[in-house]
């Protein structure tokens, strides 16, 4: 996809972040009802991007579509520290990437990896870590084809009211 510039987003680009953050939540609700989002949910995420926009360990990158002037995508990325008692100290982790729907499988998510591979490369980090609800079957198989394996699995229980 030719027309696709990768960048860092700005203040500006925000609002329709939060756009892409909805239309993904959508698509996640559709699949598990644990995706469900809390009342004010737009408010509460845009101020959660004003906080990491210039966050140096943070990073929000934005597939922008000249074509379509909009955001095609984007992603948050972020170096994490593990515990001393591991012997790799550091790694990125994707918090999310997503795609809009009209623009999936245009090459869009990998320009977007690509970019977010390079820029965890340039800060020294070598592991990349990720989570993928196993019932995403569309982003299960682009993180598989982009050289992704499986490492943890999280677990979820309920509590009943009276256990």
């Amino acid at each position: 996809m030719e027309d696709i510039t990768i960048r860092r987003a700005k203040a500006v680009d925000l609002p329709e972040v939060t756009k892409l953050w909805k239309e993904m939540m959508d698509y996640h609700l559709s699949l598990d009802i644990r995706f469900s989002l809390a009342p004010g949910n737009d408010e509460a995420y845009l101020e959660y991007l004003h906080s990491i926009l210039e966050n140096y360990d943070y990073s929000i990158f934005v597939a922008e579509s000249k074509t379509a002037q909009r955001l095609a995508g984007y992603a948050i990325v972020m170096i994490l520290s593990n515990p001393p008692i591991f012997s790799l100290p550091r790694y990125g982790f994707i918090a999310e990437m997503a795609v809009t729907e009209s623009l999936q499988r245009e090459g869009v998510g990998k320009r977007l990896w690509e970019h977010v591979r390079r820029w965890f490369h340039r800060r020294g980090t070598t592991v990349i870590q990720l989570n993928v609800s196993p019932l995403n079957k569309k982003g299960y198989n682009f993180w598989k084809k982009v050289g992704c394996t499986e490492f943890l699995h999280i677990m979820w229980h309920d509590i009943p009211k009276n256990p």
